[in-house]
């Protein structure tokens, strides 16, 4: 694996990606396709999927209180296809790890599942690069996200707990975990 930063963007090589799929932070360039993604979010959200949405996605591309956090698309052919955000959630107190939260994955209409798996390893890779020791990383996902749920378990996420009425009543929220030891 390969990591490059180019000032805020990112570039990551994975042997199981096409070779010109990219991850790059969102900027002013690809927003509009994210906030496309976005507007169109096809499960039950507060935001995502409505109107608001736009001014989310804004408000997630300039919300960054540590190095990595950010809105992140990943590209494929010059187009974006998928995109999330990724936050530091907690720092252990001087022990090197780190607590990532991957939030709102978006996928585009018509694109195939698994990149949704390859934008979660390409954002762990991302991350473990940035800040030194372990990094534990986090999904928070709707039982209504089926197939996020399954790329997450394709990308190496294993279910570890389950929260009634978490979004919504009687809608099930599932957490899903990913370690990286000895980064």
């Amino acid at each position: 694996m390969q990591t490059k930063r180019s000032g805020e963007s990112y570039a990551v090589a994975l042997s199981q990606r096409p070779h010109d799929m990219i991850l790059s932070r969102v900027d002013d360039r690809i927003i509009a396709d994210v906030v496309r993604l976005a507007v169109s979010y096809p499960y039950p959200h507060s935001i995502l999927g409505s109107p608001d949405a736009e001014n989310y996605v804004h408000k997630l591309a300039n919300q960054a209180r540590h190095e990595g956090d950010g809105l992140y698309a990943l590209q494929y052919s010059d187009r974006v296809i998928a995109a999330a955000h990724l936050s530091v959630y907690g720092v252990g107190s001087g022990c090197e790890h780190t607590l990532w939260k991957i939030r709102h994955p978006l996928i585009a209409a018509g694109q195939p599942f698994e990149y949704l798996s390859n934008l979660f390893n390409m954002l762990t890779a991302v991350a473990v690069k940035l800040r030194a020791g372990t990094a534990k990383f986090v999904i928070f996902l709707s039982e209504l996200e089926q197939e996020a749920i399954l790329q997450a378990q394709a990308a190496g996420f294993e279910p570890e707990a389950r929260f009634k009425d978490y979004y919504r009543l009687g809608e099930v929220c599932f957490v899903y975990g990913k370690t990286i030891i000895g980064v």
